[in-house]
């Protein structure tokens, strides 16, 4: 086999691995993953912004067509953490800006697709996309991240 078909096979590999490791650790709550991680490890922080950031975005979402006012403040709360994330990113990981910005807004946008997925899942269930499920939970965690700014 050549180099070129090597480096490729690795290439493939890591990035399905990263790819599971970042849908695995969405099923659980946050404050289970939470509960196994180093809060002061800015991987984890990074981690907890982005997921943050989504779920914001999801609520956001939910409610736009219900409530304009406070759709629009938790897309500024979403995009607040995620730029949070994104100066954490280039700090501790010393990443470009763009690179920055591009690898959180991905993971912003897998976080968001899950949320939706298992919030439209506990709708089914309950008729709520938050009640009775993790979601609920990661919102209570986020909120309180946001109340401390």
């Amino acid at each position: 086999m050549d180099l070129r078909k090597v480096i490729f096979l690795v290439f493939i590999f890591f990035l399905s691995t990263n790819y599971n490791i970042l849908k695995a650790e969405n099923s659980i709550s946050l404050k289970e993953y939470l509960d196994k991680e180093d809060i002061e490890n800015g991987s984890t922080q990074i981690y907890l912004l982005n997921r943050c950031s989504a779920i914001y975005a999801f609520a956001s979402a939910i409610i736009l067509k219900t409530d304009e006012k406070n759709s629009k403040k938790f897309i500024d709360i979403a995009n607040s953490l995620l730029f949070k994330s994104v100066e954490l990113r280039i700090i501790d990981n010393k990443d470009k800006l763009e690179s920055a910005k591009k690898k959180a807004e991905n993971e912003r946008k897998e976080f968001f697709k899950n949320y939706k997925i298992d919030g439209e899942k506990n709708w089914k269930k309950n008729k709520s996309f938050f009640k009775g499920s993790y979601i609920s939970e990661d919102m209570s965690i986020c909120a309180k991240l946001v109340d401390d700014k």
